[in-house]
């Protein structure tokens, strides 16, 4: 960010004006997308005092705004807001206006690293070993869409965070029954419920895990999981006054009055199952498993992880199953905000999964250990196969924004890197085998052959410095 990388249009002698990756003294700061820019406002706008965007007409670049009376407001809950403000404070304090928008970057890379740190945290907690969290917390960045989307200004991250930090508090409440635990994972548990209100859906699963682990109840508990909650339920109330005037009504209430569930469709040719978010949050060309194709192993390690740790296993895969659900045939795609409902617009696309895509690598790493320790040469090659896929994916991912991976507006790629031209067939091939080469690294390592190759390929170079010679 702060070499003003980008991809941009720039003129090119010989070929008009293409786009390509930019170095500029001119470069200005921007952001891809209304639903960014929003949020952006929305920070400076707690910045000054005051929870509307505009007055009497919306704010330039962004759509993701309704107005109420005189006053513009920005779709999304305010805490993701509300966690950058710190970042754009202390960009307006040392840098100054022209670096507000990678000051507040800078602050969601930050919260994505630590939710990386709390991955790791969360599979050491159901027994995996310490190198295989130490890679859980390095596959959650780097080959799912983390580290992407911590360049991009969206509420996922945050909500992410706010979950992980919930579910790691819980964990270590089923082990020690501290009620200081109890008392954290209630904050926690509030304020994700704050930064994304949909995800009251959760709330009986937590129940039920609190009832599976011998949660007791008796006084000092309950009070511990009132006052958990209590500060999440006061901004709440504030926040729904100072906007809507209700106290227990949001903006999206206020916009979409209920939630519609459209489980069957009609059409010309007849009355069908609505099965458009189901299968696209996971297999169409924005869903998690096409970005993140390593997420595929997922299956495999819950039923592994089940056996070391049921109930955390259990909560996990039920928070992946519900919110999948709900996201799917509450908000299809093909519909944006016309419909009715109060959650907001797309769901067909990887970034609304980004909660359940941070739960299924810890998943994703219990068969990697069980690869390693079983020393399954085959299932190795294709484990570090989809490894490499989902990195390089995610990083065309990360340049595209929502768009589906090598396919960007006004841009055309044939790979999964970015480059500022079409690539030709004799690229893409040396790409490929190069990707080949490459995840075969593993296997050998695990086979034990790792020296003699390592020999084999110094004797290749000395003989080749050799012949130059």
């Amino acid at each position: 960010m702060s070499s003003s990388f980008d991809v941009c249009w720039v003129d090119v002698p010989e070929k008009g004006t293409d786009k390509g990756f930019v170095f500029s003294s001119s470069w200005k700061e921007h952001l891809h997308s209304s639903e960014e820019w929003a949020i952006y406002y929305q920070i400076q706008a707690f910045s000054e005092g005051r929870a509307w965007l505009s007055q009497g007409s919306s704010p330039p670049s962004t759509m993701d705004v309704f107005n109420i009376g005189n006053n513009y407001y920005a779709y999304a809950e305010p805490l993701t807001a509300m966690f950058l403000l710190p970042f754009y404070s202390m960009g307006l304090l040392f840098v100054g206006e022209g670096y507000l928008i990678r000051s507040v970057l800078v602050g969601m890379i930050f919260y994505t690293c630590l939710a990386a740190l709390l991955v790791r945290k969360i599979s050491f907690q159901i027994n995996l070993n310490h190198k295989i969290a130490d890679l859980t917390a390095l596959l959650f960045a780097f080959a799912t869409m983390a580290f992407s989307y911590s360049r991009l200004l969206y509420p996922q991250p945050i909500v992410c965070l706010l979950m992980l930090v919930t579910i790691f508090f819980l964990f270590r409440y089923k082990k020690s029954h501290n009620q200081n635990d109890l008392l954290c994972s209630a904050i926690f548990y509030g304020l994700t419920i704050f930064s994304f209100n949909a995800l009251l859906i959760t709330v009986p699963l937590f129940i039920y895990f609190l009832y599976k682990i011998g949660f007791s109840i008796n006084r000092k508990a309950l009070l511990n999981l009132g006052l958990g909650l209590l500060p999440s339920i006061l901004l709440f109330v504030f926040w729904n006054y100072a906007v809507t005037g209700n106290p227990l009504m949001t903006l999206r209430q206020h916009i979409y009055p209920s939630i519609s569930f459209q489980f069957l469709y009609s059409t010309s040719n007849g009355v069908w199952f609505n099965l458009e978010g189901v299968f696209g949050q996971l297999f169409s060309s924005v869903g998690i498993l096409f970005v993140s194709p390593i997420l595929f192993a997922s299956f495999f390690g819950f039923f592994i992880l089940r056996s070391k740790a049921k109930e955390e296993s259990m909560l996990l895969a039920s928070l992946v199953v519900v919110f999948w659900l709900f996201i799917s045939f509450a908000a299809h795609p093909g519909d944006v905000t016309a419909r009715d409902f109060w959650i907001g617009g797309w769901a067909s696309i990887a970034r609304y999964m980004y909660l359940p895509s941070a739960i299924l690598i810890i998943f994703v790493s219990g068969v990697f250990e069980t690869i390693h320790r079983n020393r399954r040469v085959l299932a190795a090659w294709l484990f570090s196969l989809a490894i490499i896929i989902s990195f390089l994916a995610n990083m065309s991912y990360g340049v595209h924004h929502d768009l589906m991976v090598g396919r960007s507006e006004q841009l055309g790629s044939n790979s999964l890197m970015i480059w500022p031209y079409q690539q030709t067939p004799i690229e893409l091939v040396i790409f490929a085998m190069t990707i080949l080469l490459v995840s075969l690294s593993y296997p050998i390592f695990l086979t034990g052959k790792e020296k003699r190759v390592l020999d084999f390929v110094r004797q290749a170079f000395k003989k080749a410095i050799n012949s130059r010679r």
